[in-house]
């Protein structure tokens, strides 16, 4: 059975064995989870006129000839049924690109595979190989030694997202919760803006976040853009605060006034305070997302407060433990806490570290990287001149200070 890259620019015969023309593309209509018939060969005449076919007039389709079961002038439309959507192969989906969730990756599609099933020719698989590429030059393993291996993705897995965009797997909805937000991040860097913002903006917005705050931070700045103020608003604001920071301070003021507006007052109050530290400090790398807890407050109490804010977090390792002024007054792991009986106070369960292995905003990476490294610390504490959380610094927020490309 043929590819299509075997059909393009053939010459067509109709019944009385005349030429009439050449095949310039060919319409489908595609249909969830199938494969999708052949509908119309669009055809360009002699006198350049673009003519379409129904496949029903199909005699003979190979990647040698073609012929109509008709003569031409019974069998052409010169316009397209109305009331129809229908995607042209050459058009809409060579060289387009497809969004590949297994591999966490974006392939091109090379070529496309054309057979019978169930007495009907489809299109049934996307070639997305370099021997794909290769028989579109021209370049067949008949008159060229071709070692590279065919790779077909089935075509019933496929979803266009619009007739000029790119193909994502119909799974796609299904697995990106099972897929890391880094993963999906490569995805969405491998895509032009237009469409890794498609893809962004069809996530849940929590989602779309965790994704967005894994992309390259020049690329978040233009995704932001393209996706305009009211699309990556919902996203934004979900998005961790000391990662918003970082993208706030890539856009001009103008810009990031006009997203600061967006959000909440209190939440766009702590944000104007964090993007006062310099970058490379423990100001500059904190997140006012965390879970705070008075002393007097029972375990019970605390666990009611953990599921009120967890939403809001990426993860929750400790609860600090702050009096009503927001003086820290130690923390308490969650593993410690869920061992805790229900009625214990967390005075009684706070850990006090010595006063030297907190953190305050200005000290440098170098500093945050002794004292977490000592001290055997997923996060460390921040705080101001008056011994009040300022906020908290993560393991994380150092590893990107130390691999930011990974």
């Amino acid at each position: 059975m043929p590819y299509i890259s075997e059909l393009l620019n053939n010459k067509i015969y109709d019944s009385s064995d005349e030429i009439v023309g050449k095949l310039q593309d060919i319409l489908i209509s595609p249909k969830e989870a199938n494969f999708a018939p052949l509908e119309f060969l669009v055809i360009k005449t002699r006198d350049r006129q673009t003519k379409f076919v129904p496949y029903e007039y199909v005699a003979n389709f190979d990647g040698s000839q073609i012929t109509l079961k008709n003569l031409f002038n019974k069998a052409f439309l010169s316009q397209l049924p109305s009331g129809h959507q229908y995607v042209y192969l050459k058009k809409d989906i060579l060289d387009r690109q497809i969004v590949d969730v297994v591999g966490t990756r974006v392939v091109r599609v090379n070529d496309l595979r054309i057979s019978v099933f169930e007495n009907k020719m489809c299109v049934v698989g996307i070639d997305a190989s370099f021997r794909g590429l290769l028989r579109r030059l021209g370049w067949s393993g008949s008159t060229v030694p071709v070692p590279f291996k065919v790779n077909l993705i089935d075509f019933r897995e496929a979803k266009l997202l619009d007739n000029r965009g790119p193909l994502q797997l119909s799974t796609v909805a299904e697995q990106l919760a099972h897929l890391h937000p880094a993963d999906l991040a490569n995805i969405v860097e491998d895509l032009d803006i237009k469409y890794g913002s498609s893809l962004l903006a069809s996530l849940d917005s929590a989602e779309a976040a965790k994704v967005l705050e894994e992309v390259d931070p020049t690329l978040q700045t233009l995704l932001v853009k393209y996706l305009g103020p009211e699309q990556a608003g919902k996203i934004l604001s979900k998005m961790s605060s000391d990662e918003l920071v970082d993208l706030v301070k890539t856009l001009s003021s103008q810009e990031a006034s006009e997203l600061l507006g967006d959000i909440n007052v209190g939440h766009a109050t702590n944000l104007q305070k964090l993007i006062s530290y310099p970058d490379n400090t423990a100001g500059g790398l904190m997140t006012v997302d965390f879970v705070s807890a008075r002393p007097d407050w029972t375990v019970a109490q605390t666990i009611d407060e953990i599921r009120k804010q967890s939403e809001k977090m990426r993860s929750i390792v400790h609860v600090y433990i702050t009096d009503e002024s927001g003086g820290f007054k130690g923390i308490v792991s969650v593993r410690r806490l869920l061992l805790a009986k229900p009625g214990a106070l967390m005075t009684d369960l706070a850990k006090q570290f010595p006063r030297h292995s907190s953190l305050k905003p200005g000290d440098s990476t170098e500093k945050i990287i002794k004292l977490m490294t000592k001290y055997n610390l997923y996060t460390a504490a921040v705080l101001d001149k008056d011994k009040k959380l300022a906020g908290v610094v993560t393991i994380d927020d150092i590893m990107r200070q130390l691999f930011p490309s990974a």
